[in-house]
């Protein structure tokens, strides 16, 4: 959904493999298609998904700004989620897709409720990136502990 996101994981293919931000642009790009699959990217969910990409890409605010700026141009543009879960089911183990699964659920939780697109947005990754249903179900309750 977001071709300039695409466009700037892809910028340098190249190094793709020596790229230590590849892995977090991916998931980062994932954290940006929940809080925009609802159409409504609350003050709330606006507020809170510069701390959780930070925390979970360890990219700087600055970037975090960045990704957000180009994925609000772009939300309507289609591409598909593929290209990220492929890759990510290369570089992450179990625990970060576990990690990153609970932390696209914090983003879906930060503005205290639960749309039906997010849960099928997140439930679509969860399965993209191998994870089974159990797994997908101990995401979602350790985010809505953390949460709150």
């Amino acid at each position: 959904m977001f071709q300039r996101v695409v466009d700037w994981f892809k910028q340098d293919e190249t190094k793709q493999e020596t790229d230590t931000n590849s892995p977090q642009r991916a998931a980062a790009a994932l954290l940006l298609e929940v809080a925009f699959i609802d159409d409504d990217f609350s003050k709330q969910e606006r507020d809170a998904l510069p701390s959780l990409l930070s925390k979970h890409t360890n990219l700087t605010t600055q970037e975090c700004l960045e990704v957000i700026a180009i994925a609000e141009q772009d939300v309507n543009a289609a591409t598909s989620l593929h290209q990220f879960t492929h890759y990510l089911n290369q570089q992450f183990k179990i625990e970060e897709k576990i990690s990153l699964v609970t932390t696209l659920w914090l983003v879906a939780y930060s503005d205290d409720k639960i749309d039906k697109y997010e849960d099928h947005m997140i439930r679509k990754i969860a399965d993209l990136l191998h994870l089974r249903h159990s797994e997908f179900i101990q995401c979602k309750l350790a985010a809505k502990e953390q949460h709150g």
